[in-house]
This record gives C-alpha cells, sequence and structure tokens, in this order.
C-alpha cells in the first residue's frame, strides 16, 4: 500500500514496489492497445475527436501511432503514458517510420516482464534475458536480411536495386495493401525524391530536400511531382508573380547601418543622418539589382524601404527565409548562398542561380510558393502536390507518403531489408526459443518469454486480418521449422510461405532493428523502478525562502 511521510520542508507519497509494477503495467497495456489494433495492412483506422479550447470538435481519422499517441500529449499527467509518447515521438523524429510498431513491442515486453517479475523472476534476470533475446535477434535479421544494393556502401544510384526500393516505398506507404489507398502509383516518385536528397559522401539523406503539400479535392492518384520546391513564404510587396529568372540568395539582412543616439546631438545632425540613410537604402537595393537577379531571398529582415526600392526595379523580394528553406533554394536554383549584401559587397552574376517562382492555390484561400529549376537541371530536390477529396484525407495520404520516404531512406543508409508480414519475428522467435535452453532457470524463462513477445507482432497482423492468432502462429511456425525464412501474413490477411513475393513486403532493416532496440531499453530502464514517490509537497513561495 501507499505510505505517506510528511517533515517540515517535505512531503511525500510513496508506492509500494507492487503498486508500482501495477501501474506501468496497466499503463503499458492501455498505451499498447491504443494502436494496436492500427498494424498492419488490414489495421483499422480511429477517429481522434477532441474538443479545442474554443469549444469547437476537432476531428481526424488516421492509423498512424504517433499521430493517435500525440492528441495524448499535454492531456495526461501519468508519469509512463507520458513516457510512451515520448519514445513514439522520439522514433519517429529519428527515423520517421515504424513508431506503433516500437510502442506495440515496449508495451508487450512490459507486461510479460512484470508478468515474470510477480511470478518470482527478479529483475535483473529479466532485463538479462530480455537482452539475450533482443541480440540474437537482431543476429537473425542479419543472416536473413535481403540486399538492396549491390554493395555495402553504394555511393551510386545504379548500385540499388529499384525494385526493391520500390517494394520498400510501397509497404512504408500502404504497409502492402492494395485499393484503398492506391499510393503504389506513387512509388517511382517516392524513391526518385528520396534519391536527390540523398548526399552519399556526406552519408546523409536530408528528407527536408523533399517538401510536401496536402490539397483537398480528387484523389490520391492525380497527386503531383515538381522538380523543385513548395514554400510557404510571400513576397514583400505583391508583384507580378510568376517571374522565370536569375535568383539571388541572401544569408543575413538587407538594411542601412544603425544610427547611434549618442551621435545625434543636433536637428539637423539628424537630418543630414537621415537623409544618408535613405541614401544608403537606395545604395543597398542597386548593390542588388545590379547582379541582374529578378528574385531575392533574404534569411534576416529587409526594411520595408529597400523591399520597396527593389520592387520599384523590378526584384521580388522575400524576407525571414529559413536557414533549411534556403538551403533547399540553393538545391534548387544553383544559387550560392552569400552573405549581406551592401554598397562595399555587393551581389555579383556569380552569385546567381535561376528559377521559375509561382504562387500556387489551394482550397480555403491556402497559398504556397512553388520554386522550380530551369528546364532540364537536375535540382536535387523535389517536391510533391499530395491530393485528397477531404482535408482529412489528404493529411492522411500525406502522412502515409511521408512514411514511404523514411523507408526509402532507412533502406538507403543501410541498404538491407527484411521480409514483413511478421515473418522476421517468427524466424527471429523460433532461434531466440532454441537458444533458451542454454542458460538457467530463471534467465531461461525470460528468454523464452521474449520469443513470445517477438511472436505478439505476427499475432496482432492475424488478429486484424480477422484470423485466429493462435491458428496463425501455429502454421507459421510449421512453416519456419520446414526452412521458409519468408513465411508470412500477407496483404489479405493469408498465410504465405514468402511475403516478400506474394504482397511486396519488404520492410527497411534500420527501421526494424530500431523498434526492438528502442523498445527493449525503454521497457528494461522501468523494469529497475522498485517504486514511486510523489512529491505533494505545495509550491515554495520565494518570499518564504527569503524570511
Amino acid at each position: 500500500m501507499a505510505t505517506h511521510n510528511e517533515t517540515a520542508a517535505v512531503s511525500w507519497e510513496q508506492l509500494s514496489p507492487e503498486e508500482t509494477r501495477r501501474g506501468i503495467r496497466q499503463a503499458a497495456g492501455e498505451m499498447g492497445e491504443l494502436v494496436r489494433s492500427t498494424l498492419g495492412p488490414l489495421g483499422a483506422d480511429k477517429m481522434i475527436v477532441r474538443r479545442m479550447g474554443d469549444d469547437t470538435l476537432r476531428a481526424f481519422v488516421t492509423n498512424n501511432g504517433v499521430a493517435i499517441l500525440e492528441e495524448f500529449e499535454g492531456e495526461t499527467d501519468h508519469p509512463i503514458a507520458n513516457r510512451f509518447i515520448a519514445l513514439a515521438e522520439d522514433h519517429e523524429d529519428a527515423l520517421g517510420d515504424g513508431s506503433t510498431t516500437t510502442v506495440l513491442l515496449a508495451s508487450e515486453l512490459l507486461t510479460s516482464g512484470i508478468d515474470l517479475i510477480e511470478s518470482g523472476v527478479p529483475p535483473v534476470s529479466v532485463v538479462e534475458g530480455f537482452s539475450i533475446g533482443a541480440q540474437r535477434t537482431l543476429e537473425v535479421w542479419d543472416e536473413i536480411g535481403i540486399p538492396v544494393a549491390s554493395t555495402d556502401r553504394p555511393t551510386t544510384r545504379a548500385e540499388f536495386d529499384g525494385s526493391r526500393l520500390e517494394r520498400v516505398a510501397h509497404s512504408g506507404m500502404t504497409n502492402g495493401r492494395l485499393g484503398a489507398w492506391p499510393l503504389e502509383e506513387l512509388t517511382d516518385d517516392v524513391v526518385d525524391a528520396v534519391f536527390r536528397a540523398w548526399e552519399p559522401r556526406r552519408g546523409r539523406v536530408h528528407i527536408g530536400y523533399v517538401s510536401i503539400e496536402a490539397i483537398p479535392g480528387g484523389n490520391v492518384t492525380s497527386s503531383s511531382v515538381i522538380p523543385g520546391a513548395l514554400l510557404t513564404y510571400e513576397p514583400m510587396i505583391p508583384g507580378d508573380l510568376p517571374v522565370d529568372g536569375t535568383v539571388l540568395l541572401v544569408d543575413g539582412s538587407l538594411q542601412p547601418r544603425e544610427i547611434s543616439a549618442s551621435s545625434v546631438t543636433v536637428d539637423t545632425d539628424y537630418v543630414d543622418r537621415s537623409g544618408d540613410r535613405e541614401t544608403e537604402s537606395e545604395r543597398i537595393a542597386a548593390a542588388v539589382t545590379d547582379s541582374n537577379c529578378t528574385a531575392v531571398f533574404v534569411t534576416g529582415d529587409v526594411t520595408d524601404e529597400i523591399g520597396q526600392q527593389l520592387a520599384a526595379r523590378g526584384v521580388v523580394c522575400f524576407r525571414n527565409v529559413k536557414d533549411s528553406s534556403i538551403d533547399v533554394l540553393s538545391r534548387v536554383t544553383g544559387a550560392t548562398i552569400r552573405g549581406p549584401v551592401t554598397p562595399g559587397e555587393p551581389a555579383s552574376p556569380g552569385d546567381l542561380g535561376r528559377g521559375t517562382i509561382r504562387v500556387r492555390e489551394a482550397q480555403n484561400d491556402k497559398t504556397w510558393l512553388e520554386v522550380t529549376a530551369p528546364d532540364g537541371a537536375d535540382p536535387r530536390t523535389v517536391g510533391l502536390v499530395v491530393r485528397g477529396g477531404t482535408e482529412s484525407a489528404a493529411d492522411e495520404a500525406k502522412r502515409r507518403i511521408t512514411g514511404g520516404l523514411n523507408a526509402v531512406r532507412a533502406a538507403i543508409k543501410r541498404p538491407v531489408a527484411l521480409p514483413g508480414g511478421g515473418a522476421a519475428e517468427v524466424e527471429a522467435a523460433r532461434a531466440v526459443r532454441q537458444l533458451a535452453p542454454r542458460f538457467d532457470g530463471r534467465e531461461q524463462l525470460a528468454v523464452e518469454e521474449f520469443a513470445t513477445v517477438l511472436e505478439s507482432i505476427p499475432r496482432t497482423l492475424a488478429r486484424n486480418a480477422g484470423a485466429d492468432p493462435i491458428d496463425a502462429i501455429t502454421d507459421l511456425r510449421v512453416l519456419h521449422d520446414a526452412g521458409h525464412a519468408r513465411a508470412g501474413i500477407d496483404a489479405s490477411g493469408r498465410i504465405v510461405e514468402d511475403v516478400v513475393a506474394a504482397s511486396d513486403g519488404l520492410d527497411a532493416q534500420l527501421i526494424r532493428t530500431n523498434n526492438l532496440a528502442w523498445s527493449v531499453e525503454f521497457a528494461n530502464s522501468l523494469f529497475r523502478v522498485d517504486n514511486v514517490v510523489f512529491d505533494t509537497s505545495p509550491p515554495i513561495d520565494p518570499d518564504e525562502i527569503r524570511r
């Protein structure tokens, strides 16, 4: 039972180890159940309804685990629930895909591990057993990995297997399911977009070089790709757009030097200096326009006066542009990013790039800036205009395409894939069970339980497909024992000998290994928690401390 303690300075409530474990287990189970039914190609969608501050209802439909959990951020004060939300968000930020699987594995590991502890297995044995199971799983996944490139460290696109990358993209967007979301028609565009963002020399894929806008109306198949970028900026002075011409990128500000108040002592001085300042604005505008640019993007501020001067000279100006957007614009137009432009350091034609700038309009008066590369140029970035019948449908399509982009990114960073449909988990569970007898009784129980947790993924896939999960696991074990390492549950819910051949079930290995590593680390950290101490002291009054 909870105990209460109070002194003159501090008061707290302490939960017993039994209450602590019970609370962790309950929260873990509830967080897993929030997203369990969404897993897999036949997973269900959830409608999230939330009352906003102005008393209106916000509703959307999704099967994205992070989108579901994020709705509880700031709405719950349960420490375990908040840790699950943070786990999902951190995984999404790092990899952009697979967060639902991570949450489900963490939930299963915690509930199973605490059951072991309640039955008398020490927490340290559970941690050790789960760590052993995880290590063996990673070894198996290396053994059954399917290469998506001809070398371990490819440096050119030609070294990749394009068809396998498209399968990874398709699986990332739809989990292999056809029909309901006809995103398979965009797989080639998704793969091409990721390659444009790939920097092999730096060993990274910067998805920020792929811009996506979700637009209501039409359907997903009417989505389009542009050779450039989509940005949320408006010109300082409404002018004639589109423009097709040279582009200047400035990292800094366009504004006259500040006048020191201490240097202005008399009215005549102020008038003279004010006049100098206006003249300097004209000179700065001239320092920009003398390069013959037609548009200038500036990361810092631009005074209204200089903006007007530029507009009068036929130059469209955009100010307060993010550094990340300037980087993208450099890739699109080929322009060099230069420092501030001053009369003493004017812009030169060598700084300029070239592109077409226009305003695109959507429903609800929404607009965005479209900047495209010249014909025949390789912009090294791409924009995706995603269509959907409604705003929520367009947003969901955007989330799914983003998942496909991140899946391909992971496959390029580590050019290996794993069979989906629960095949990789069943094969690893088989190996983990074979390993378990090598350890003593307590650790052996934890290792065996880890294998059961791995099988929770195909069990959930089977349940979501309307199949009996016990029968499905039994059938899959038989197939894997017979040597069918890719046997899994296909996109229609059938048990097949090769899920890759049956339904393009290929997942990036990097994402799957991170699913496992993050969930095991998360669960193991909570097994070590002995009890919970709630600080029930009232807020400290600073005046009271001073007295």
